[in-house]
């Protein structure tokens, strides 16, 4: 599996949708998308335009070219964030997108706990 099967898989299990989901809302095709997973096709350049829209990823993170996500449209923050907050953000921009889903759910788990408290 190259960079950007296992990237596309992962992004598209961290959004837990199947891949014909991912066909119907990028127009892209079911067995193009199952191609690229396994490997046995390059997508095109149009293909991975579609799928990095798609996700909200530049097309260089999609390809394995870059850590970050890259997004297109640069947001500005919705609220103040701390220098502890900040450092927590670029570590897990570091991690790869399966830790990064690991330590979301850890997180879920950990806020579940809290609230039946």
């Amino acid at each position: 599996m190259d960079r950007m099967s296992r990237i596309l898989y992962e992004l598209r299990c961290e959004h837990q949708i199947s891949q014909m989901q991912l066909a119907d809302r990028t127009g892209v095709s079911q067995s193009t998308i199952a191609k690229i997973e396994l490997g046995r096709n390059e997508a095109t350049a149009s293909t991975i335009r579609r799928l990095a829209d798609y996700f909200e990823v530049s097309s260089d993170y999609l390809l394995g070219r870059t850590n970050e996500f890259g997004n297109v449209v640069e947001q500005k923050p919705r609220f103040h964030t701390t220098h502890d907050e900040e450092e927590l953000v670029l570590k897990f921009r570091q991690l790869s997108p399966v830790s990064q889903i690991t330590i979301r759910r850890l997180i879920d788990s950990v806020l579940k706990g809290e609230q039946k408290n």
